[in-house]
């Protein structure tokens, strides 16, 4: 701010984009368990990796996949005479992401 540079944070919520595609970040995931030393698989149990491949397939699904809401707030902190210092992009950054970023880190840790 001192030296008149502005910023501005875009927190997007859920977007089908080939990073969130389950079939890459299962693979990927797989490939970093099958190098973990054997004891730390031990202590996380295969029901971890299991759980994360549910939950990828799942966080997927209810993703959006128009990027317009991402590419328009863009547009606005690149754009706008006076841009917004923070822009939630999509219906679950507006509800869930955001508020949760004013909370302390243990409450969202926990949520």
């Amino acid at each position: 701010r001192p030296f008149g540079v502005r910023v501005s944070i875009i927190e997007p919520g859920g977007f089908r984009t080939a990073m969130t595609d389950p079939a890459t970040l299962v693979k990927g995931f797989e490939r970093l368990w099958e190098g973990l030393p054997a004891e730390t698989r031990a202590a996380y149990g295969r029901h971890y990796l299991e759980t994360y491949t549910k939950n990828s397939v799942l966080l997927y699904r209810l993703s959006s996949p128009r990027l317009s809401p991402v590419t328009g707030a863009a547009q606005h902190a690149l754009l706008a005479p006076s841009p917004r210092g923070r822009y939630a992009a999509g219906w679950d950054a507006r509800f869930l992401l955001l508020p949760l970023s004013y909370c302390p880190a243990w409450l969202s840790d926990a949520v």
